[in-house]
């Protein structure tokens, strides 16, 4: 027995000494919503600025998200964040989950669906993840990931580096331009980008996050493994054991 207390001791130490080193902290984070709420028409931003996405046209609360819950997106359903988030230097990310091959997955917008401009596009062409940050070109990887699994993605852009396409933790792609020119913005949408054949997504989406600058590719991977905020504010110890409570579940 005394054994055994002390390994989960030593386990214990192990996994908070871990998330102490995480360097991801509250004011990396633009904005991240877990899509836990289960109810409603909203969802809310656990990150430290509180933004508020709305529900629309159908889209409904899944228990079956990658961390706890999600939202499950079909005919021309959207979540909308009504946000002005950064131009350069930063990182968007998100889990999804789709069998559908050539669908619009997240987009930066003036007006609803892309009226007067849009940017910061996810989307997937013939199975594949794809991306534009304007002026900049549209490209794609040629990563498979519309296979009914979960995959996480994610694009850093970082000045003087360009875009870096990450997807389940890992570089599947580069495109040099490294920042984006569309600075009217007044909203993202998940679940639908203008760049795709089928505009509006088909699946299940969990825990879109833009942060304030570029992950490293070990940042990018802390993010995907953890629960919001279970490992962000590192060093804090009181915030951080709390928020270990939070952990929903470990990806792998």
């Amino acid at each position: 027995m005394k054994t055994l207390v002390s390994v989960l001791i030593v386990s214990l130490i192990v996994s908070y000494a871990n998330i102490g080193t995480a360097k991801i902290d509250d004011k990396d984070i633009f904005f991240h919503f877990t899509f836990d709420e289960g109810k409603g028409d909203e969802a809310k931003d656990v990150g430290p600025n509180k933004h508020v996405a709305t529900l629309n046209n159908g889209a409904k609360w899944t228990k079956d998200g990658k961390i706890k819950g999600g939202i499950q997106f079909s005919g021309n359903a959207y979540v909308e964040i009504v946000v002005d988030v950064p131009e350069k230097n930063f990182t968007m990310a998100l889990w999804i989950n789709t069998k559908n091959s050539g669908v619009g997955v997240y987009s930066v917008l003036d007006g609803a669906a892309g009226a007067g401009g849009h940017d910061r596009h996810f989307y997937i062409q013939g199975g594949n993840i794809c991306f534009r940050v304007w002026q900049g070109a549209g490209w794609c990887t040629t990563t498979k990931i519309s296979d009914g699994q979960w995959h996480h993605i994610a694009l850093v852009t970082a000045t003087g580096n360009g875009q870096d396409a990450y997807v389940d933790g890992k570089v599947v792609g580069h495109f040099a331009y490294d920042h984006s020119d569309f600075d009217w913005q007044k909203r993202v949408w998940v679940g639908f980008s203008n760049d795709a054949g089928q505009q509006y997504f088909d699946g299940i989406i969990d825990e879109p996050a833009y942060y304030n600058r570029p992950l490293t590719e070990k940042e990018v991977k802390e993010a995907m493994t953890y629960s919001a905020h279970a490992v962000f504010p590192g060093g804090k110890l009181a915030t951080t054991w709390s928020n270990v409570k939070r952990i929903r579940n470990r990806v792998f």
